[in-house]
Formats: C-alpha cells, sequence, structure tokens
C-alpha cells in the first residue's frame, strides 16, 4: 500500500494566534519557533491517533486487494474518511479504468455497493483510491484534539525541543484508539 498527499491541509490544525494565546506570548518574536512547534505537534498526534486533523486529499494505492476486502471493506487511513472521490484500476500499461460507481464510503471504510463485483486487479497493476481525509476546517477539530494538541505544544515549547508526546496527550489518544474486535 502506498500513501500518497494529492492537495494538502489549506490550513494548520491550531491557527498561530491561538497556538501563541495558549502559551502566553504576547509578541512576534517567536512565530516562526510557534509555528514549527504547532506543525511538529500536529504531525505528532496525527501519527499516534491515525488520524487527519484538517482535511486533505489524499491517494492510497494498492497492487493487490488487501486480504477481506470483499466480506468488509478496507479501512482507508489516515481518517476520518470524509468523502470518497474516486476509485481507479490502473493495469501494467498505465490504462485507467473508472471503477468508482462499484464502490461506497462505510464509515472510514472503502466498501464494495451491494450487488457490484470485486474486478481483479492484473500482473503488473494497481487500484487507486482517492479520498478526502479531515474532520474539515481547524474549528472542526473535536475539542479533545484540540487539547491534545496544545499538550504536545506546550511540552515542546518548555523544553525547547520535540521530546514526546505528554501524559495528557497520550490519555486523550488512548481514549480515541479504535477497538478491534
Amino acid at each position: 500500500m502506498t500513501l500518497t498527499v494529492i492537495s494538502p491541509p489549506g490550513e494548520t490544525a491550531l491557527p498561530l494566534a491561538a497556538a501563541k494565546a495558549f502559551l502566553r506570548i504576547g509578541h512576534d518574536g517567536e512565530d516562526t519557533l510557534v509555528a514549527d512547534l504547532v506543525a511538529s505537534a500536529t504531525a505528532q498526534l496525527e501519527t499516534a491517533t491515525g488520524l487527519a486533523l484538517v482535511s486533505r486529499v489524499l491517494r492510497q494505492s494498492w497492487r493487490c486487494w488487501p486480504t477481506g476486502f470483499g466480506a468488509s471493506g478496507a479501512l482507508l487511513r489516515p481518517g476520518p474518511a470524509r468523502a470518497l472521490t474516486s476509485v481507479t484500476l490502473i493495469d501494467e500499461a498505465d490504462s485507467e479504468t473508472d471503477l468508482s460507481s462499484l464502490f461506497e464510503l462505510v464509515g472510514d471504510r472503502l466498501c464494495l455497493k451491494p450487488s457490484s463485483w470485486l474486478p481483479p486487479i492484473p500482473l503488473g497493476g494497481r487500484v487507486e483510491v482517492t479520498f478526502e481525509a479531515g474532520f474539515g476546517a481547524d474549528t472542526d477539530i473535536p475539542a479533545d484534539l484540540v487539547q491534545a494538541l496544545k499538550s504536545i505544544l506546550a511540552s515542546a515549547y518548555r523544553r525547547g525541543s520535540d521530546d514526546g508526546i505528554p501524559d495528557e496527550a497520550r490519555a486523550i489518544i488512548a481514549a480515541r484508539r479504535e477497538v478491534r474486535i
């Protein structure tokens, strides 16, 4: 599986003004540092949760269908998956076939529509799934994730480096973990 960013987020998960207010910084002298720390904290939180905080368009590519796809679909990560843009089969000669009408998004899973068939991926070919992931704008991110982001940001700012995820943020991340049965 390969994941490609087609369209990166148009904004940060925590605006600079909000980050500075949280850190109680009243001047512009550390704007670059704070912006870099917000980007780093966002990346740490997204990696730890498997979520995209702010909306972006992604492409997931497979050389073969994931095991069990026909029965339960395939989990699209990072989540939450908001919209399915396209499903394209590409053969070994790079000829494309649009398969979007056969699939639907059910929660964070790409699933076959009822009465649809799972087309084979030819040898040397691949299937590419383009989808929108994320909660939306920065104002749409759930409050607990914003708090975890601020906690990671504050920890990095106080220490002067990225020392990892503080306990408060770890607790929020643990509460959001998906339980698999």
